[in-house]
Parts: structure tokens; C-alpha cells; sequence
């Protein structure tokens, strides 16, 4: 006598094939953002902090790396305070730079009227206040994103810039969620001659104002 054939595995398995089907077809198909969309979600949030790794290329092939944490306060500018090797800080707001040494003595530069600083630092900033227009006014852009990523590349358009200053990469994570969440985990600045400054971003976290060590800093 021929054992039955117990067909309940069998059953159970195109069960489970059935479910993960439909769940496929009923999870959520979030569209890839636009520059607006990034930009607006990225000016959510008053203070972005996180840490960073800068890696500085030369010409001639030499590279340097440093670590520390940042603090991106939208309605200020950047703070990069570097661990190691060496501490310091350099704090970049729109028309100033503040460096800051170990021994912890703060040095403030004007930049007013350096128009490639000016330049500069309102293309590493405008994004986390959402002034799109703003940054199309100084740069040609290069915009590219899918469902979980965007890249984001300008150009400056003002001859005077373009002697010193190539290219700015910005890039990042995107979260397709309802109004959608943006980080940013790439900053790279290429300037003429080969030299760069990329920064790494991670371990994001934010706030709605900055500390008042913070705003020390653009005092």
C-alpha cells in the first residue's frame, strides 16, 4: 500500500508565496524627490548635528583625514569642530569665519567682500534654509535622485568664483515617507588645480535651535 502524499507543506508554501506578493504589490512606491523636495525637507529642521570624516586631496596625490562633529544651524552657517588629529574648530557663516585652536583662542576673519568666499558659503548653506532660488541664481545644477538617494551638483556661474572654485557635490539618503526626510552625508568641494575637501557625514541627529555654544560662534 502507496504512503499518502501530504500535500498541507505544499499548500502552506504557496501560501506564503501568495503573501509576500500582495504585501509587494500593496507596500508603498514612494517617487524620487525633486530639488525642491530635498531642499524642503532639509530646512525641516533647524540644527542638523552629526559627525564627520574630512578627507583633503592634493594635486599632486597626497591626502589628509580628520574626524570630529558637525553642526549644520540653518539660519547660521556650519560648524566643523575637528578631534583629531588635532582639535580645532571652524565655524562658516555668510559673510565670516570663525577658526578656534586647541588652546581654545577664537580668531574671526571677514569675508564680505570676498566674493568666492561669499559664493561659497551660501552654496554650502542655502539648501538647509529651502532657498532654492537662491542657489539657481548662483550655480548651474546637476540634480539626480531615485527613491532612497539624491545628488546634488553646483556650478558656479560667476567667472570670478570659477578661478578658484570648480564644483560643489552635495549628497545624501532620501525617505519617502509622507513629506518625505533628506540627511546629507556627502560635502565635497572641488577647487581648481586638483585640490578637494570631502566630507563623510553620519550618525544624524537634530533640533529645533542651536546651543549656545553654537551661537557663540557667529557672534
Amino acid at each position: 500500500m502507496k504512503p499518502a502524499i501530504e500535500r498541507k507543506p505544499a499548500k502552506a508554501a504557496r501560501a506564503v508565496i501568495a503573501f509576500a506578493i500582495l504585501a509587494l504589490f500593496c507596500a508603498p512606491i514612494f517617487a524620487a524627490p525633486s530639488l525642491q523636495d530635498v531642499a524642503a525637507a532639509l530646512s525641516k529642521n533647524k540644527v542638523a548635528r552629526g559627525n564627520f570624516v574630512l578627507e583633503r586631496t592634493a594635486a599632486n596625490g597626497k591626502a589628509l583625514k580628520s574626524s570630529g562633529a558637525f553642526s549644520i544651524a540653518a539660519d547660521y552657517g556650519i560648524i566643523w569642530k575637528t578631534e583629531k588629529p588635532i582639535k580645532s574648530v571652524q565655524a562658516v557663516a555668510k559673510d565670516f569665519v570663525v577658526t578656534e585652536s586647541a588652546a581654545g583662542k577664537r580668531v574671526k576673519v571677514d569675508g564680505s567682500q570676498n566674493k568666492v568666499f561669499q559664493q561659497t558659503a551660501l552654496l554650502t548653506s542655502a539648501l538647509w534654509t529651502g532657498d532654492v532660488a537662491a542657489v539657481q541664481a548662483a550655480a548651474d545644477i546637476n540634480f539626480k535622485s531615485d527613491e532612497n538617494s539624491w545628488t546634488l551638483e553646483l556650478l558656479p556661474k560667476d567667472a570670478a568664483v570659477q578661478m578658484a572654485l570648480e564644483k560643489i557635490i552635495v549628497a545624501g539618503i532620501w525617505r519617502g515617507a509622507p513629506g518625505g526626510q533628506a540627511a546629507a552625508t556627502l560635502m565635497e568641494m572641488r577647487l581648481k588645480g586638483g585640490n578637494s575637501a570631502r566630507y563623510i557625514m553620519s550618525g544624524h541627529s537634530y533640533d529645533s535651535a542651536p546651543s549656545p555654544d553654537e551661537l557663540s560662534y557667529f557672534e
